[in-house]
């Protein structure tokens, strides 16, 4: 058996996320059928993600894992797969990989980016989050600061989040100004439940002007004291790290 390593991008408007759903249109279940009918598998083929995406999240570098006995090569297998795929999945790169390789556990870290357009746009409604009226984007980015380290991330996320540990360790978090757009970016060893949606829908109100304490929130361990979750089509996966 040889084990392959995939980066991916896809939009994930059209599906119901990363992993597999009985019924559902998913990341996991298209790239796992591509890559069975072009390694000639028979039955079903694991397939590995580094990050399970909701639905209506974006990817620009997803990785995938998956092991065959198949005597294609990387490039072959790429070409293939592009090939096979529906338009809203494309294999960036594919390569062989360590038999231990696994691309969710093998991660050190996961970078996301949630993305606001600051003017009315009929093209990017459904890739950016729309914010219209005055921001003050230096307290966007203190409040980011205080994000940085080692922390229990329970006020951001849901109950529906099976995490044993809620702790997270944030290795950056910054804000990236490139008008008209506004970058909430933030890697970190892994992600909660609706983490970075919770926490860009918070520091969206402190740019706005509500007095808040991202420490305190922290402290408080309060899903009822974070703001809003904000949609997932202004969300993408970046980059994982390994």
């Amino acid at each position: 058996m040889r084990t392959f390593k995939l980066t991916l991008e896809y939009e994930g408007t059209a599906f119901h996320g990363w992993q597999r759903q009985p019924g559902l249109r998913t990341v996991q279940e298209e790239l796992s059928r591509a890559i069975a009918s072009i390694t000639c598998a028979r039955g079903e083929v694991t397939v590995t993600g580094a990050g399970r995406t909701d639905a209506g999240v974006h990817a620009v570098g997803q990785v995938a894992s998956f092991s065959s006995p198949t005597a294609l090569s990387p490039a072959v297998l790429r070409r293939g797969l592009n090939a096979l795929l529906p338009r809203d999945i494309r294999v960036r790169s594919a390569e062989e990989a360590p038999a231990s390789f696994n691309a969710r556990f093998s991660a050190r870290s996961r970078s996301y980016h949630y993305i606001f357009i600051r003017r009315p746009t009929a093209l990017w409604r459904s890739y950016y989050y729309l914010v219209t009226g005055e921001l003050d984007l230096a307290a966007m980015g203190e409040s980011l600061a205080g994000l940085r380290g080692e922390h229990d991330f329970t006020t951001f996320t849901t109950a529906e989040d099976g995490s044993s540990v809620k702790r997270c360790r944030v290795i950056r978090a910054e804000l990236i100004e490139t008008p008209p757009l506004v970058v909430v970016s933030i890697a970190a060893d892994h992600f909660l439940h609706h983490m970075v949606r919770s926490l860009a829908g918070t520091v969206l109100e402190i740019g706005r002007g509500k007095p808040s304490s991202v420490a305190e929130m922290l402290a408080a361990r309060d899903p009822a004291e974070a703001g809003p979750t904000l949609p997932p089509h202004g969300l993408y996966l970046m980059h994982v790290e390994y």
